[in-house]
């Protein structure tokens, strides 16, 4: 079987990590895939990193639409037989040639559509974006609070195969060090759905001593830094910006926090268990499917009360020295469950799927 998978190229969050975490994962298992990005960037950066498979196709701006002839030609040149779109730029180019290309025709839906954009022109694009998920062969998700809005859009349950995140532990080992302050980490993007202002507040009502790292840029940078002021905890909270190498920031925490509105599965999670580190966690999306008592703990989203207990109980989880026990629960579970192999098993039951409905 050869895939061809394709990104618009200027991704440098989770999707991007999963992209190449199955394209490694499908070269370990035998399947043959190629990544094509519309621009030099970030995405075909790691993917070349990684020693896969790149091929550039550069758009002059977001809609060039001069490219579809050469897509068209590359596709059917080289004998794709399946053609995996990851975001909706990619999903919408896509959706113009479907009809043109030998290959079927998979998307994964990286998050929630109706949240993904803002504004007139975020309008837009979730219109071209939905118009594309209706006419792929089959959807891939990793949040089932999708799977009613599916239904809402009329795409036949057969047509959608839940996924999940992956992460390659070759050479991984968790290793346990506890903090002298008690240590919190934040890996997310300074965007509205995130959700930092949560943790923020909740913070700033705590009463043992902490430290906050926050890394991630975007928009809210300025309002958050202001919030933080606002707050009086500016001494305790220290902004890192974007950062591609997260590892560091990892080893150097005793738990990591995602106090998001949406997600799917976030990346977050399992390179947190990479590094033995527990999980303070909104229970939204398939959160619960590795956050629980025993991995860390697991609050209703916007609930700060629920925050404030979560963060008071890991405190002394910290302060008593037990904290590595829910690290190691979360590192097991995530190492037998959430390997790159299985996600590209997973993902290929999929593709055989898709190709032996007609």
């Amino acid at each position: 079987m050869r895939v061809l998978h394709i990104n618009a190229g200027n991704e440098d969050g989770g999707a991007r990590t999963y992209i190449i975490n199955l394209m490694k994962g499908q070269k370990q298992i035998g399947v043959e895939s190629t990544l094509l990005t519309f621009q030099r960037g970030p995405v075909s950066k790691m993917a070349k990193e990684n020693g896969l498979s790149v091929s550039v196709i550069e758009q002059k701006q977001r809609f060039d639409l001069s490219i579809l002839k050469p897509l068209i030609k590359y596709i059917n040149n080289n004998n794709f037989d399946i053609v995996h779109t990851h975001g909706p730029r990619a999903n919408y180019i896509v959706s113009l040639i479907r009809k043109k290309i030998n290959a079927k025709w998979v998307i994964t839906v990286h998050s929630d559509p109706r949240i993904d954009f803002s504004g007139l022109k975020g309008s837009v694009m979730l219109k071209l974006n939905l118009h594309a998920l209706k006419r792929a062969d089959s959807l891939f998700y990793m949040n089932p609070d999708l799977v009613d809005y599916f239904e809402s859009l009329k795409i036949p349950d057969e047509r959608t195969f839940e996924v999940f995140n992956a992460i390659d532990f070759s050479g991984m080992n968790p290793q346990f060090n506890r903090q002298s302050t008690f240590s919190l980490l934040e890996v997310a993007r300074l965007v509205d759905v995130k959700n930092h202002r949560l943790l923020l507040e909740a913070l700033s009502k705590v009463k043992f001593n902490y430290r906050l790292t926050l890394v991630g840029d975007g928009p809210l940078m300025d309002d958050l830094r202001e919030l933080v002021k606002k707050l009086d905890i500016k001494d305790k909270v220290e902004f890192v910006g974007f950062r591609e190498n997260t590892g560091d920031y990892y080893q150097e925490c005793d738990v990591s926090v995602l106090t998001s509105k949406s997600e799917s599965l976030p990346t977050v999670y399992l390179e947190s268990a990479a590094y033995g580190k527990p999980v303070i966690a909104t229970n939204v999306g398939a959160t619960d499917k590795v956050i629980n008592d025993e991995t860390g703990w697991l609050v209703e989203s916007d609930n700060e009360q629920e925050l404030i207990s979560a963060l008071n109980d890991a405190h002394d989880f910290w302060k008593d020295g037990n904290l590595d026990q829910k690290g190691l629960a979360l590192y097991q579970e995530v190492r037998d469950n959430y390997s790159i192999e299985k996600l590209a098993q997973k993902v290929n039951d999929g593709y055989q799927a898709t190709l032996d409905a007609n």
